[in-house]
């Protein structure tokens, strides 16, 4: 230790990333040991990509699916995706009735098992009543988060004769991407019909579902 503060005398406070560099400074010398690699330091960029590779290899693989249904009802737009999408018609729900935030919401609750969105935002709770449904993905994604997880993907397919999905496409996956604040290259967004059979077929109102793809430490 005296050694130490002698070298920190010496180097008159001239800055050094550690206390190696001053001992060497001071013309001292220096021994070496083997360390244990989980506690290096955390300096450089690539210290911090090797930290976050270590921990992402103790993760497990989870996916977890989701559904959702609206009834067309009321005047449009319609909220999908988390924009709005011109339409003749709305869809009705308590809140703004958006099937593809709705189902990946579910979906991510699936893959971390916590429960399902109504658990979270009953319909019975007025304070939910016209909520924007990207308050609902982004609790889903800060749940998962907060537990140490990572959101590896999502993907969702809209079922619907009406709206045309096809224009909306491309904005509504950055916008999904921006809610769950992750590269758009992890997003998907598909549309489909079901070529005239069932509710959507008939124009009652639109579907949608989604898989989710997350890591969560091990269950023990």
């Amino acid at each position: 230790m005296e050694d130490l503060i002698h070298a920190y005398q010496e180097a008159g406070g001239a800055s050094a990333t550690d206390e190696s560099t001053v001992m060497l400074s001071a013309g001292l010398k220096v021994a070496t040991v083997e360390g244990d690699p989980m506690l290096e330091k955390l300096t450089m960029r690539a210290d911090w990509e090797r930290a976050e590779a270590i921990l992402a290899s103790r993760l497990v693989s989870r996916t977890g699916m989701g559904f959702d249904v609206h009834a067309f009802a009321g005047e449009g737009p319609i909220m999908l995706g988390g924009i709005p999408v011109p339409h003749l018609r709305g869809l009705s729900g308590h809140s703004d009735a958006d099937v593809a935030l709705h189902a990946i919401t579910d979906a991510l609750l699936g893959a971390a098992g916590l429960g399902d969105i109504g658990e979270h935002f009953p319909p019975s709770d007025p304070q939910w009543k016209g909520a924007s449904s990207d308050l609902f993905l982004k609790h889903a994604a800060t749940l998962i988060r907060d537990q140490g997880g990572l959101i590896d993907h999502v993907d969702v397919t809209i079922v619907a004769e009406e709206p045309k999905i096809g224009p909306h496409r491309s904005a509504i996956r950055a916008r999904i991407a921006e809610i769950l604040q992750m590269a758009i290259e992890q997003v998907s967004v598909k549309a489909t019909t079901t070529e005239g059979l069932g509710f959507t077929g008939r124009r009652e109102g639109m579907a949608a579902q989604a898989v989710a793809s997350i890591r969560l430490g091990f269950i023990r």
